[in-house]
């Protein structure tokens, strides 16, 4: 007679196998720790609790899961972003920019590896190519926002002025949770906070002629 009892346990204490979530953001923090050239599938599976043979079945190479790793992180953070905007269309000036610096900060922090992989020190090829895109679809949104909002309030359309100020606040907002999360871990809600009074004392104080300037209307 076979005793399956203890079969039975070690089956009640095995660890559930890894979503293949689960093993891109294991890759995503090996790949923004070490680089893409230093990190190994070694180390991705050791992180993710799996195994090689398993990784390479899952996403097929190094390269496909960096790849992968990327494309995750752009995503989940144009999802973030792009739903503050909507949700904060409306609402006045200061808000808009909250809306968007605390979705940007937060997930930041909420994802400090999918973070680091799109905008810390080792980022390289896929993912800045992914970087690059993300940074490009906010600037063009935030641009609209400043559009939408200028001819709200009666003044003459923004066009290049408005494009312009879309790349600081994207600049900004880059720059002020890198340097909140990667350098000097700060606190991000204040950092965030700190961001948003930053962008709209700016746009607030800024000279409607120095816009008209750069949008070929002054003469």
């Amino acid at each position: 007679m076979v005793d399956h009892s203890s079969t039975s346990s070690d089956r009640g204490r095995r660890s559930p196998r890894p979503t293949d979530e689960d093993m891109l953001d294991a890759a995503s923090a090996v790949f923004s720790e070490a680089g893409f050239h230093a990190a190994t599938m070694d180390a991705v599976a050791a992180r993710a609790h799996s195994t090689k043979p398993t990784l390479y079945a899952h996403f097929g190479s190094k390269d496909e899961l960096f790849a992968r790793c990327a494309e995750l992180a752009a995503d989940t953070l144009r999802s973030a972003l792009f739903t503050a905007y909507s949700s904060a269309s409306e609402l006045p000036l200061e808000q808009q920019v909250r809306a968007g610096m605390v979705a940007f900060f937060d997930y930041a922090t909420v994802h400090p590896a999918r973070f680091r992989l799109l905008f810390g020190p080792h980022t390289t090829g896929t993912a800045s190519a992914a970087r690059l895109r993300l940074m490009s679809e906010t600037a063009d949104a935030i641009t609209q926002l400043i559009r939408n909002f200028t001819e709200r309030h009666g003044r003459r359309p923004w066009t290049t002025s408005a494009e312009l100020c879309a790349s600081f606040i994207v600049g900004m907002t880059v720059e002020g949770a890198r340097h909140t999360v990667v350098t000097d871990s700060l606190d991000p809600a204040t950092a965030a906070d700190f961001t948003t009074h930053f962008a709209v004392a700016a746009l607030r104080n800024m000279d409607p002629h120095r816009a008209d300037a750069i949008d070929g209307r002054e003469r």
